[in-house]
């Protein structure tokens, strides 16, 4: 089976480190707190060449977390695009702000036009997110910005080590956010960070992070379990592997992406927190390959545009920034192509298969009006994604040309 998802960015060199966190007696006491937090804000500081750098539980809690450091109140509003994700929205409501959206162009990417629409004298801050690792329309944006009085946090989730004009995204606006999370750019199952060159809300962020929690023992354990559990099941999905993956999903043994109270809009007992060390140690692995699995997957997004031919279904725009976290399609019946797709050995991505995903996420928990974003409901209805990642192969992505040039024909 070919998959998209499944912690795609997963390596041996993971599974060996997560093994050790998991079985070896010394290692029990580093679990959750330990160097590797100050290790990965070091990387990430000389990376960006940015003075200051902050980790987190998750990219959920470092988007609250700068909110609240921007200023939101209760009753503020913070502009952030539909087709997108509950946690997002959760982020924006938690930290007491109140998420106004704002519908996208064909790019998947925030409508600047729509956006002038949407500003208020209640509007505080906007979100600018870079879908699958397309750089949004940010000179255009920082304008509309600057022009309202807004602050900026740039939604790096999907385009970590991407640069627009020759600046890394999350650079430009007043705050940059990462999320480290199980299907994002690198990937130790949870994990978030900010990013600022402004000395004052870096100090701010610091003193947020330093009052929050280490995260929970159980819950680390949990999630550090996925990397034995995929490595065993994902090889065997065809043969029993699913059935080893949905039991250990059932009996809670393993941590989930999003927690059905999240889906309701409420929070969780176990975050916000500081990140654990483990991840952190696991973080690093694939921080050092970034770069080089970012241009694999802009390898991957090429084969792709040359060879798929089939001209019922809408390819992206080619876009030489993108680092292409995933090739998205737009077709007319994407749930029926999901499972045609499954019977070819293929596991297709569903990102974003509705307005504010996962599709059974609570609409009304996260703020969202029907009708107020008509382009955005009518490409998430349309959405499918082609896998990246750097276990997609040649021979893997031509299979995958060959189901998609032959589907519905």
């Amino acid at each position: 089976m070919i998959f998209t998802g499944f912690l795609p960015n997963a390596t041996t060199k993971d599974l060996l480190k997560s093994l050790d966190f998991l079985l070896l007696p010394w290692k029990w006491f580093s679990l959750r707190k330990g160097k590797g937090n100050k290790k990965v804000e070091k990387w990430l500081k000389t990376y960006f060449e940015i003075p200051h750098t902050y980790t987190f539980d998750s990219g959920r809690t470092a988007l609250q977390k700068g909110l609240e450091v921007l200023g939101v109140q209760r009753g503020d509003e913070v502009l952030v695009q539909a087709y997108t994700c509950m946690v997002v929205s959760n982020a924006i409501k938690w930290a007491h702000g109140n998420p106004v959206y704002v519908d996208v162009g064909n790019d998947l990417n925030i409508d600047c036009a729509d956006l002038e629409k949407k500003i208020t004298n209640k509007s505080k801050v906007l979100i600018i997110q870079h879908t699958f690792g397309r750089p949004a329309d940010l000179e255009k944006l920082l304008d509309i910005a600057k022009k309202h009085n807004l602050k900026v946090i740039e939604d790096c989730a999907h385009s970590l080590g991407v640069k627009h004009n020759g600046k890394f995204l999350g650079t430009s606006g007043d705050i940059g956010m990462f999320s480290f999370g199980t299907d994002k750019v690198v990937s130790s199952m949870r994990g978030g960070a900010l990013i600022t060159s402004d000395k004052i809300i870096g100090n701010k962020i610091k003193k947020l992070q330093q009052d929050l929690p280490l995260p929970k023992l159980l819950k680390t354990i949990q999630y550090l379990l996925a990397f034995p559990a995929f490595a065993i099941g994902k090889p065997l999905y065809e043969v029993g592997g699913r059935y080893f993956l949905g039991i250990l999903k059932k009996l809670n043994i393993l941590g989930r992406i999003m927690y059905d109270e999240e889906k309701k809009g409420n929070q969780v007992s176990f975050y916000p927190s500081q990140f654990a060390n483990s991840f952190a140690s696991i973080l690093l692995n694939q921080l050092e390959k970034m770069d080089e699995v970012n241009r694999h997957r802009q390898k991957i997004a090429d084969l792709y545009n040359e060879k798929i031919t089939n001209k019922d279904i809408v390819l992206p725009e080619k876009n030489n920034e993108s680092n292409y976290l995933r090739y998205a399609l737009l077709v007319k019946n994407p749930l029926d192509m999901i499972v045609a797709a499954k019977k070819n050995g293929i596991m297709l991505g569903n990102w974003y298969d509705t307005v504010i995903a996962p599709g059974d996420c609570t609409l009304e928990a996260s703020g969202y009006k029907k009708g107020s974003c008509p382009v955005a409901e009518k490409l998430s209805s349309q959405s499918i994604n082609l896998p990246t990642n750097r276990h997609i192969d040649e021979t893997k992505a031509q299979k995958i040309i060959d189901f998609v040039n032959s589907y519905g024909n």
